[in-house]
């Protein structure tokens, strides 16, 4: 696992230095510099497969392609065995090198070969031709920014405004989305002029004429991977898992796993502990709220497979440690406590590997999807009962934010929902997570300041991956949660809080072979109707499972990792809130109201001002956010008393 920077467009040793610097904690053992024919790159290295012999940059025989790159190619053995045949000659034991000589056999469409998490820059000095390529579900990041005919790029935004030609600066189009879900969708980030590579691209940079050009490609999307599906689904599944979990078990350094007693991270513990002969160590967080700890489940768990399992209880002091949290994620999210478990977990081993994904590619959030069943049977109705629906759904959201009091928000997603009964993304948005309220008009009326615009997420998601008209609204929503949701918050949170302590995290049912599999299974494989109770999700895993975890595991009520937000608002975030948001330069800047701040801290703790609390949460992370990053010109966290205004 690295941290990768460069340069195109002019060679610039000094600052590429400064960028990668900037990264350490992503590989604090060694770094590399390679400059030359206005290209420059640089690597930090956390080193995890050949530690000795893999530093980079990495070179072919020639030494005039050289790559830097971040992640893990799993199937680097095989591709090894075919470019071995092929007559290249490898000097190292990494996983690294297939990349350079992969490019010299297959050009670009090397990167639909790589089973893997990567963000890769590789360099052709010949042909004067640089490619940027990320993996196909967006598990490693990559940012990049065009400057002055200068292509900037690196693992993490911070890196890119070293730069001195970049003045950070907010874009207000993704910091709308971003209050919105929690994460701002497509290429977008909340730094103006600096974008994300899209899961599954590559941009082409080459020289012609003296000017340095660009094309971007998707070498995978979604519907490639849809195939028929298997006579025999649940052994497929089992099959496919046990060769992920033994794909990602390949290390020269300790490995530990994420347990939360759940089945996925079950799955996987209980999979490697058939695989491996090692001492499995297992991790777990808990709170002291009984209603969202999962240390007992994990211990379950973890007594019957005998691992070595270590627990860290989460106390009060999320908030002393947000600014850190916020510097690392280099995004103002609420969601970045898994930083507590990843600290822990860096005490004792280097690679983690985790359950996340599951819930993307089977079905988990059942709950969700049983709300979009009951939409594809209103949408089934008359057309003029239909209309009607939208039109009382429209007035209930109108009545609530004119003459409605903030603890009655609560009813505005049904509402909401009702009155966006024919837009697949917009439904998709509103129940995409708790974190969202209403449309963009309850943003616009209660919360939003005049400097940012209330536009829809759900208008960038569906011009981005437009929906397949072929498919139900289930499935479209199932696709949207892995090629959205999953790379633009979940796997952003994992990437960013592992790294934050040099901890190299890996998913599992990300694995191309699981994937694939996936989707090409019916609904009737990930949800189960049949019981009698309420829809049951990840149906075709649970058989898959079944004979392999204790029954605690399958009794388990579907708990995403989360802090309970009520309470956190009660016992911490309202009292900060008041010193950080008493005069914050994020109300004087326009972007928010100060009479919304105010209406919610001055007024003691209500259980049904839950859905504010949360959005309060992300202001009082983007009052940090703001200061460190566009006024302190991102020079690094300070005390939590250094933000109050």
């Amino acid at each position: 696992m690295c941290g990768i920077c460069g340069v195109v467009g002019r060679e610039d040793r000094g600052l590429v230095e400064t960028m990668s610097t900037c990264q350490t904690h992503r590989g604090p053992e060694s770094v590399g510099i390679h400059s030359t024919m206005g290209v420059t790159l640089g690597n930090q290295r956390l080193r995890v497969i050949d530690v000795e012999g893999g530093d980079q940059p990495i070179y072919n025989e020639d030494g005039d392609v050289v790559v830097v790159y971040n992640g893990e190619i799993y199937n680097f053995r095989e591709l090894r065995s075919a470019l071995d045949a092929a007559g290249h000659d490898f000097t190292t034991d990494t996983d690294t090198e297939v990349l350079v000589h992969g490019y010299e056999e297959w050009g670009p469409d090397l990167f639909g070969r790589l089973n893997g998490m990567f963000a890769i820059a590789l360099f052709d000095e010949t042909e004067e031709r640089l490619l940027l390529a990320r993996d196909r579900a967006g598990i490693k990041p990559l940012y990049y920014a065009y400057v002055d005919g200068v292509l900037l790029f690196a693992s993490e935004p911070k890196a890119i405004l070293r730069s001195p030609d970049i003045r950070p600066a907010v874009d207000g189009d993704a910091l709308s989305y971003f209050l919105q879900l929690r994460y701002s969708p497509s290429h977008t980030t909340l730094f103006e002029g600096i974008e994300t590579l899209l899961p599954g691209t590559y941009i082409d940079v080459r020289k012609a004429d003296g000017e340095w050009t660009t094309d971007t490609t998707r070498f995978w999307s979604l519907q490639d991977a849809i195939d028929d599906p298997p006579d025999d689904p649940v052994t497929a599944v089992q099959n496919a898992l046990r060769n992920a979990v033994d794909r990602q078990l390949v290390s020269d350094v300790p490995i530990g796993f994420y347990l939360s007693g759940g089945l996925d991270t079950s799955s996987v513990v209980a999979l490697a502990s058939e695989i491996s002969d090692d001492p499995i160590h297992t991790f777990c967080m808990g709170f002291e709220d009984q209603q969202w700890d999962e240390r007992k489940s994990a211990r379950v768990v973890a007594d019957h497979f005998d691992t070595v399992h270590h627990e860290i209880s989460m106390d009060q002091t999320f908030l002393r440690d947000f600014p850190q949290m916020i510097w690392h994620a280099d995004e103002p999210k609420r969601n970045l406590y898994p930083y507590y478990v990843a600290k822990e977990m860096a005490e004792h081993v280097t690679v983690a590997l985790g359950g996340l994904g599951a819930d993307e590619l089977f079905g988990g959030y059942a709950y969700r999807y049983d709300r979009l069943a009951d939409i594809e049977s209103l949408r089934a109705t008359e057309v003029d009962a239909r209309a009607l629906t939208q039109t009382v759904g429209e007035r209930a959201v109108r009545t609530q934010l004119r003459r409605g009091a903030l603890e009655d928000d609560g009813d505005l997603e049904n509402a909401t929902v009702l009155g966006h009964l024919d837009d697949d993304a917009r439904v998709y948005v509103l129940l995409n997570s708790t974190d969202v309220v209403g449309n963009e008009a309850f943003y616009e009326t209660r919360a939003f300041g005049d400097a940012l615009p209330a536009n829809s997420p759900g208008d960038r998601i569906s011009e981005t991956w437009p929906p397949n008209a072929d498919t139900s609204l289930r499935e479209r929503a199932l696709g949207w949660d892995f090629q959205v949701k999953l790379s633009d918050d979940f796997l952003l949170v994992e990437d960013r809080m592992s790294m934050a302590h040099s901890l190299e995290s890996r998913v599992p049912f990300l694995d191309n072979e699981l994937v694939a599999l996936a989707f090409s299974l019916p609904l009737s494989q990930k949800f189960d109707t049949e019981s009698g109770g309420p829809t049951v999700g990840k149906r075709v895993l649970r058989e898959a499972m079944r004979d392999k975890l204790p029954e605690s595991v399958f009794q388990k009520d579907k708990q995403g990792f989360t802090m309970p937000a009520y309470r956190f608002a009660k016992d911490e975030l309202l009292d900060y809130a008041a010193d950080i948001l008493n005069n914050p330069h994020i109300a004087r800047e326009g972007y928010v109201q100060q009479s919304y701040l105010d209406a919610l801290i001055d007024r003691p703790p209500q259980r049904d001002l839950t859905p504010h609390y949360k959005l309060l949460w992300k202001l009082v992370g983007l009052e940090i956010w703001y200061q460190m990053y566009i006024l302190d010109g991102a020079e690094g966290p300070k005390q939590l008393d250094a933000y109050y205004t």
